[in-house]
């Protein structure tokens, strides 16, 4: 039998620059869970392509993922022969609500789909309605590295967190409004901020109403916190205000929740999917409640039990040992 036969099976994850936040934890836990070789290539140029079609050599049971349906990588499934290879793709919000890049993607060269929600499986379908006749469709929900996120703090109620791009999607107006409320009531509720920048009509939006709110004082930029550092960030937060009007998981919500935070999230679209209904609002007037009666280390267990980077790769590797679809 020759060394190709013997070794193990191989997974190629394609990253494009600035895209592959979401995938190093894969690349890290999958081979202990899957047995499965695993690398990551950056892919800069069409030489990087190539680079990995070389290392998955073994066509018949090496796979190549696609992290994000992001250009090139449309073009590039629809251009390249992957000779029997399986192919992976693995859709996030933005292609599926914000692009039409689904809809361009010539699916019948992809085995496996994966996303992270029952919503997103559905916007996925409504963009590519013929997808499911050669394409497995898998919903693996995202996971949290629940150790880097112990409990760490003595619990400030009055510091409200707010992380993300000052952008309209994210709606960080409505954050005002409710520090509003929350100080006609309480004037020590401060409003902290992690974030590196954002939509020119959102920040502009954002400031003009903090000044006529009469908040400046209230509100804290706390500029980009490096990821790493993100656990400490949560951790001197009372509870993290979510305002976004849609996400396909919220990595910062159960990262606030793994703290011990408590969460406040704007109801939207697949929220019930993952947030209880004792933490989601749909008015200014019930956040404010929401944060007035907090405490602390309320949904830590919700998130470990439920969205573990653990559970995450056990999903992971079960779509991996379903197989190729029918091509």
């Amino acid at each position: 039998m020759d060394g190709v036969s013997r070794r193990r099976s191989r997974l190629a994850f394609l990253l494009l620059p600035t895209m592959d936040h979401f995938a190093h934890d894969l690349i890290e836990r999958l081979p202990a869970a899957s047995g499965w070789e695993v690398r990551g290539f950056l892919i800069k140029q069409p030489s990087d392509v190539a680079a990995a079609l070389a290392w998955t050599d073994h066509r018949e049971r090496d796979a190549l993922w696609f992290e994000f349906c992001w250009p090139p990588f449309p073009r590039i499934i629809a251009e390249t022969d992957f000779a029997g290879r399986r192919v992976i793709v693995r859709v996030h919000r933005i292609e599926a609500m914000e692009t039409n890049f689904v809809s361009q993607t010539p699916w019948a060269k992809v085995h496996d789909v994966i996303v992270v929600s029952t919503d997103m499986a559905a916007r996925v379908r409504n963009a590519a309605p013929g997808l499911e006749r050669t394409t497995r469709l898998h919903i693996v929900h995202n996971g949290l590295d629940t150790r880097r996120f112990a409990p760490l703090h003595d619990w400030n109620p009055f510091r409200i967190g707010w992380c993300g791009l000052l952008t309209l999607r994210k709606n960080p107006v409505l954050a005002l409004q409710v520090l509003f409320g929350l100080r006609a009531i309480e004037p020590r509720y401060h409003l902290h901020i992690s974030s590196n920048g954002g939509e020119r009509l959102a920040t502009e939006a954002f400031s003009h109403l903090a000044r006529y709110l009469d908040l400046v004082d209230a509100v804290h930029m706390d500029g980009t916190v490096p990821q790493r550092e993100m656990p400490e960030w949560h951790a001197r937060n009372g509870v993290l205000l979510h305002t976004s009007v849609h996400e396909s998981f919220g990595y910062a919500i159960a990262e606030a929740a793994a703290v011990g935070c408590d969460i406040a999230v704007l109801e939207h679209p697949g929220a019930d999917e993952f947030w209880p209904a004792a933490t989601r609002y749909g008015t200014a007037e019930v956040a404010v409640d929401l944060v007035r009666n907090a405490a602390p280390h309320r949904w830590r267990n919700h998130v470990v039990d439920r969205f573990s980077l653990e559970r995450q790769v056990a999903a992971t590797v079960e779509a991996l040992r379903k197989g190729s679809a029918t091509q």
